[in-house]
């Protein structure tokens, strides 16, 4: 099939979601591996993927979502597998803040940086494309997989919701995380190829900082401070922030 390409990156791509893909997330959805993390659950079918699918086309400027597509190299030619989704929601002006969420269905593309680098992307698009001052999320406490691709991206833990969340016959904690642009700043331009966006969007920064004067948290808590107890944590498969 064609795929869409939205952003190009170097082990995986931003595409337009396509109902094409719908079959992958119905076997992820039903199986529960993949989706573990999120509040969907069994039984998910295809007429709920089509409408979903849809709901996106009247939530544009509020909800934004991209296909994850994981890319193949052969023989100089590359193609794209859909690996999962990645978007923005929840998106409110005149504050300029919005929330993410992610899914990586296929077990193939979990634990190689897929999750980080889509994140990078997506956060481009929130705040260079869509102008948002600041992006939150939230992560099940078992799932050490998504906290440490958001960290990656930039975020910062800022604190957690106890027993908030259930999951397989009981409440577990959430954890809460935001980040700013210049959290994920210093994160893109150190990434190759992105440097030359990079300088041209510490420009474009520096200038909508001075003009309104946005104020900044100066301390946040630390990574350790949304783990008080070392056996709260566990990994699971799933990935979802």
């Amino acid at each position: 099939m064609e795929h869409v390409i939205a952003y190009e990156g170097k082990l995986v791509s931003l595409g337009l979601m396509q109902k094409e893909y719908g079959p992958h997330f119905f076997e992820w959805a039903n199986s529960r591996e993949g989706i573990e993390g999120t509040l969907l659950r069994p039984p998910y079918t295809l007429n709920n993927w089509e409408e979903w699918l849809a709901s996106l086309d009247k939530g544009k400027g509020s909800n934004e979502v991209f296909a994850i597509l994981l890319h193949d190299e052969r023989e100089g030619k590359r193609t794209y597998q859909y690996v999962g989704h990645t978007g923005l929601h929840n998106v409110r002006w005149p504050e300029g803040r919005g929330s993410t969420g992610s899914v990586i269905g296929d077990a193939a593309a979990r634990q190689r940086g897929c999750g980080t680098e889509a994140k990078l992307h997506l956060l481009y698009h929130g705040f260079q494309v869509m102008g948002l001052r600041k992006i939150v999320s939230s992560v099940k406490a078992w799932n050490a997989q998504s906290l440490g691709h958001l960290v990656k991206s930039g975020y910062q833990v800022i604190g957690r919701h106890r027993r908030h969340v259930f999951h397989e016959g009981n409440l577990v904690d959430e954890i809460l995380l935001e980040v700013f642009r210049e959290d994920w700043e210093p994160i893109w331009g150190g990434v190759p190829g992105n440097r030359r966006a990079a300088e041209a969007y510490r420009r474009a920064a520096r200038f909508h900082r001075k003009r309104n004067k946005f104020v900044t948290t100066a301390s946040r808590p630390p990574l350790a401070a949304a783990f008080p107890h070392k056996e709260a944590v566990h990994t699971r498969k799933g990935c979802y922030a």
